[in-house]
């Protein structure tokens, strides 16, 4: 059972955050750079997996709300082991905490300007593997991100900074292609 003390962490890490946005709304960086010690303080909670309720997940099934108020979402996120979530974007600025268990992560920025459908040339700008209480944030212009569950149980904090695009680009990097389309949505 959940402590009520997790429960307010939460909920004084999302004003916290709310105000970080606020205050950083135009300068990536330094959103990067606030949002660490909120999202650090969430995961130190220990009892995160009793808390939230259920929500629809993309890409996976079983996400639950931490926080949502209409704008800003945390939410706690389990993700199979093995199973590669494509290079996508988000339309909005997204943060990752790894709460339980470890990624292998990769975030990119668009090289080219979108202009040719069916064509894009991403450039990786942040490869590496996160462990519990390390931080990832994919935000414009490195807004692009694929990633994978190394281990049975692992969880991850998402926080999104308003609401996801209903179409998004899903992408290959390799052969530099990329295609519009709703995300895939389990139930």
């Amino acid at each position: 059972m959940a402590t009520m003390d997790s429960e307010l962490v939460v909920r004084e890490c999302a004003f916290d955050i709310i105000k970080i946005v606020q205050q950083h709304k135009n300068d990536n960086a330094q959103l990067i750079r606030a949002l660490q010690d909120p999202l650090k303080r969430i995961v130190a909670q220990p009892d995160l997996l009793s808390l939230g309720v259920k929500r629809q997940g993309n890409h996976i099934d079983n996400s639950k709300y931490l926080y949502y108020d209409g704008q800003l979402v945390i939410s706690l996120d389990e993700f199979p082991k093995g199973k590669r979530i494509p290079p996508h974007d988000h339309g909005v600025w997204e943060a990752l905490a790894v709460y339980k268990g470890s990624f292998d992560h990769t975030v990119y920025e668009r090289k080219d300007d979108g202009s040719k459908e069916g064509y894009a040339d991403l450039e990786a700008v942040d490869d590496r593997r996160l462990h519990p209480g390390d931080v990832a944030i994919v935000a414009q212009p490195a807004e692009i991100h694929t990633f994978v569950a190394l281990e049975e149980g692992t969880y991850s904090v998402t926080v999104v900074g308003g609401h996801y695009a209903e179409t998004r680009h899903y992408f290959k990097p390799e052969e530099k292609t990329c295609v519009a389309r709703k995300p895939q949505v389990v139930k």
